[in-house]
């Protein structure tokens, strides 16, 4: 069972350690990773945040960083951005056992502070006896065959053959070549904004994945029909990418997608996200006649039938 949960305004910084089985080991070398995410009142990480952190360490630790995109990578920098709302940073142990305090900061946002201690390592005259893998779990041996499979696949690609298309044919190939720096469109006429799909073989065909041009920004009204019988009508949603539809199941070898209605088409961008440089992220091929009503414009599709094996 999938769950989607839409996460709230963001209103804290919440931090987690992460380090060896056998702790953080005052041994100048060993690092303990620390995760920092943005997360609203539920402690959901907010996918859209990338709020500027702030943080301060004091005790037995050294600081490392993160990274980021912008100057110099934030490499060393204190302050840094998350992206997609998190991030993630190193401290580096001192020979002397402590305790370690880190605490963040961020504008608008609740701190946070973390605090843990490094273990003393056994030395004498600077040598250690301790090797830095030591207590680590190995496993030599790649263990018996699982009776059950590891994982089930619950649906196949059907192969496209060709296609053809309201307009503009001889690029129907670029919406399944597996390239998603180029696409299929019709001339914007309504009229043609369809592209009928010719499969390997006839099959009971279940579902279709697409990304179409704009995918943050437009929904579309599409048909979708198998062999002429109607399998979905309804319209798109927006999204970061790529779009499931799950069909009305129809056996079938032709596949045609058509654009319905061009006055419901609608461009706003649905998440208003960009990267940490402030550039606005990508919804696919750009065109200079993008509000062109009329436009169907496919960057990749792909047709599958359901399956169900499984593997190890």
């Amino acid at each position: 069972m999938a769950e989607l949960k839409t996460a709230g305004k963001p209103v804290a910084v919440r931090l987690k350690l992460i380090q060896g089985p056998k702790g953080f080991k005052a041994d100048g070398a060993d690092l303990a990773l620390v995760e920092a995410e943005v997360v609203d009142a539920e402690g959901n990480r907010s996918p859209t945040a990338l709020n500027m952190l702030n943080f301060d360490l004091q005790g037995a630790a050294v600081w490392r960083g993160g990274l980021a995109q912008g100057p110099d990578n934030y490499i060393l920098a204190k302050s840094l951005p998350v992206e997609g709302g998190v991030n993630r940073i190193l401290v580096r142990s001192t020979t002397t056992a402590g305790a370690v305090v880190l605490k963040v900061t961020a504008d608008g946002l609740k701190s946070n502070t973390l605090t843990f201690a490094s273990k003393p390592v056994l030395a004498t005259n600077g040598l250690s006896l301790e090797m830095p893998a030591s207590g680590l779990p190995s496993y030599l041996k790649r263990g018996p065959t699982p009776n059950t499979p590891s994982y089930t696949v619950t649906r196949h690609t059907l192969k496209i053959i060709d296609a053809i298309a309201g307009s503009n044919t001889d690029k129907a190939r670029l919406s399944y070549d597996d390239n998603e720096l180029s696409d299929w469109f019709n001339d914007g006429n309504l009229a043609t904004a369809w592209i009928n799909y010719n499969l390997e073989r006839e099959a009971l065909i279940t579902e279709v994945t697409i990304k179409l041009n704009n995918f943050r920004s437009r929904s579309y009204p599409l048909r979708i029909t198998i062999d002429g019988k109607e399998a979905f009508n309804g319209l798109t949603a927006k999204t970061l990418g790529y779009y499931t539809i799950k069909l009305n199941p129809q056996r079938g070898k032709n596949l045609k997608i058509e654009l319905l209605d061009a006055t419901a088409l609608e461009a706003k961008d649905a998440f208003g996200m960009v990267e940490i440089t402030g550039k606005k992220l990508d919804d696919g091929v750009a065109r200079n006649d993008i509000n062109t009503k009329g436009r169907l414009s496919i960057v990749e599709v792909e047709i599958y039938e359901a399956g169900n094996s499984g593997g190890h």
